[in-house]
C-alpha cells in the first residue's frame, strides 16, 4: 500500500529521479513519513529543514515552504544567521542537531542528543536524527544535480 497520491505535474525531484521511478517512490514515501507520523512536530521539521538548507546554501530547497508551517520574517532571518535564542527549548535542541548534520553526524555530541531526547522524547529524537540526515541528502542532491530554484510548496516538491 502506498502513502503517495498521484500528482498532476512532475516535481523537480521527479525530474531528477525519473530514470529510477521505484527509487523515487521509496524516497517520497520515506520523507513523507517524517511529516505525517506526528513524532516530531511539523514546525520543528520545517525549522530544521530550512536551517540545513541555509547551511548548505541550497537555494532550491529554500525556495520551498511548508504551507502548514508559517515562519515569520524574523524567524527566517534568525535561521539564516544561526541565532536560535527566540525559539522554544525543544526547537533549539533540534536546531542544534540540525546545525551539525551537514558537517557530519560525528559532530553531534552525546549531550546534544540527550538534550533533544529530553525536550522531544526519545522516539522523536531518533526520528529527527533520521529526518536531518535525509534533509541534508535532499539538499546535496538538489545542489549536485542543479535543481531549479522555483518558489513553491514543499508539498509540490516531495510531499504529495
Amino acid at each position: 500500500m502506498s502513502l503517495i497520491t498521484p500528482q498532476p505535474a512532475a516535481s523537480e525531484l521527479e525530474g531528477i529521479l525519473k530514470h529510477r521511478p521505484e527509487l523515487l517512490e521509496k524516497y517520497r514515501t520515506f520523507y513523507l513519513s517524517f511529516w505525517h507520523d506526528g513524532l516530531v512536530p511539523r514546525r520543528v521539521l520545517e525549522l530544521c529543514r530550512r536551517r540545513v538548507a541555509h547551511i548548505q546554501g541550497c537555494e532550491a530547497e529554500l525556495a520551498l515552504s511548508d504551507p502548514q508551517t508559517r515562519l515569520s520574517p524574523a524567524e527566517e532571518t534568525a535561521l539564516a544567521q544561526g541565532d536560535f535564542a527566540s525559539f522554544s527549548a525543544a526547537e533549539q535542541s533540534a536546531l542544534v542537531l540540525a546545525e551539525s548534520m551537514p558537517n557530519g553526524v560525528h559532530y553531534i555530541s552525546d549531550e546534544e542528543v540527550k538534550r533533544a531526547a529530553r525536550e522531544l522524547g526519545e522516539p522523536a529524537c531518533v526520528a529527527l536524527l533520521t529526518a536531518l540526515s535525509f534533509m541534508d541528502v535532499n539538499c546535496r542532491l538538489k545542489i549536485v544535480l542543479g535543481a531549479d530554484v522555483a518558489p513553491g510548496s514543499l508539498h509540490d516538491d516531495i510531499l504529495n
